[in-house]
């Protein structure tokens, strides 16, 4: 008799620890960690984001801001300049383009974007030259080229540096932090 009343007391803590488990317990929220998903902008297709490149441990990283509409080169050049915002920044992301605080003047044409930027272009850094390169090439150029096909000029202080094209050996390979999980 004494060994059913221990079959049936361990029978009964175990489905109560079975309730208590899972009692109070309420399902979490989604938890972002790390970069939203970057996908491949298709030639000569409306973006309505604004895609900006900053500087990265490894190299360029792209980022994207929504938009109303199809950005130009000559909206989103300015952007850049601006510097990454507070959420960018802590990502860690920077800029290596100086302040200016002179005119920056950004034209396009087919297949084209020219810069004229208040400084000697030729004093940039690698990292800089490339934010500016790419962050024109991958928004609205006309002539539906794809952006590795554009070819960006810099120019100021009287030097000029023509036919510059968005390296992808400059862009940094994403890397999605491990997610962790409850445990069960």
């Amino acid at each position: 008799m004494r060994t059913r009343r221990t079959v049936a007391a361990m029978a009964l803590a175990g489905a109560l620890a079975g309730l208590l488990a899972g009692c109070g317990i309420e399902p979490t929220e989604v938890i972002e960690v790390g970069r939203p998903a970057q996908g491949a902008k298709r030639p000569g297709a409306p973006v309505k984001e604004a895609r900006l490149y900053f500087g990265y441990p490894g190299g360029l990283q792209p980022v994207s801001r929504p938009a109303q509409g199809e950005v130009s080169a000559e909206e989103a050049v300015p952007l850049l300049l601006a510097g990454p915002n507070e959420a960018e920044r802590f990502r860690g992301l920077y800029s290596e383009l100086p302040r200016s605080g002179g005119r920056v003047e950004v034209t396009s044409g087919q297949g084209t974007v020219t810069i004229q930027l208040p400084m000697d272009v030729t004093r940039l850094t690698a990292t800089a030259r490339s934010q500016l390169v790419c962050t024109a090439a991958h928004n609205g150029v006309p002539g539906d080229l794809p952006a590795e096909e554009v070819k960006v000029t810099l120019a100021g202080g009287g030097k000029k540096l023509s036919d510059q094209v968005c390296d992808n050996k400059y862009i940094a390979p994403v890397v999605v932090p491990p997610v962790a999980s409850p445990a069960p």
